[in-house]
């Protein structure tokens, strides 16, 4: 984590970190073995920061990037020391909210950009895995006094996971 967001920083490339880190920090800690973020960059200059992660001793995953080539210009799979680190692009209008609104956390002694606990929610009922629900409600469930509902119901509406939503608020 603290490779890539060095790599992030002398790139000045904005960062969150997504998915188990910041589920740790938002709702209820689960094992992981990767990192996950989520950078604002255009097509051209993403190519140009997995180079410098990789100039940074990182090693692109290249039979990840041979299967998943819809991919390719928005999520690069790199490896460090055992550890996978995904990188990934905003998708939609949503994911570049998220970038304006992390929030910076203290973690292992330092301090990181992480996705607020709404727009973790959200991320969350976007991708509609099972464990992803599972995520979500422990984020509502930890962080419930800190969430903007009136934000959540707004981007869940337009995202079309308001029926996912209403459910992790019914459970």
């Amino acid at each position: 984590m603290r490779r890539s967001v060095e790599c992030f920083g002398r790139e000045r490339v904005t960062y969150a970190l997504i998915g188990a880190w910041a589920i740790a920090v938002w709702g209820r800690p689960r094992a992981t073995t990767d990192v996950d973020f989520l950078v604002m960059v255009d097509e051209k200059d993403f190519e140009h920061l997995a180079r410098k992660l990789a100039l940074a001793g990182m090693e692109v995953d290249e039979v990840w990037r041979q299967w998943n080539p819809m991919l390719r210009a928005i999520q690069v799979r790199l490896r460090f020391h055992g550890v996978t680190v995904d990188v990934l692009r905003p998708r939609d209008a949503h994911d570049l909210q998220a970038l304006k609104r992390r929030v910076k956390k203290r973690m292992e002694g330092r301090y990181y950009w992480v996705v607020a606990p709404e727009d973790l929610i959200l991320q969350k009922l976007k991708v509609g895995r099972p464990r992803d629900f599972e995520d979500a409600l422990s984020v509502l469930e930890r962080s419930a006094r800190l969430l903007n509902h009136a934000y959540l119901r707004r981007w869940a509406r337009r995202l079309r996971v308001l029926e996912e939503l209403d459910y992790i608020f019914a459970v």
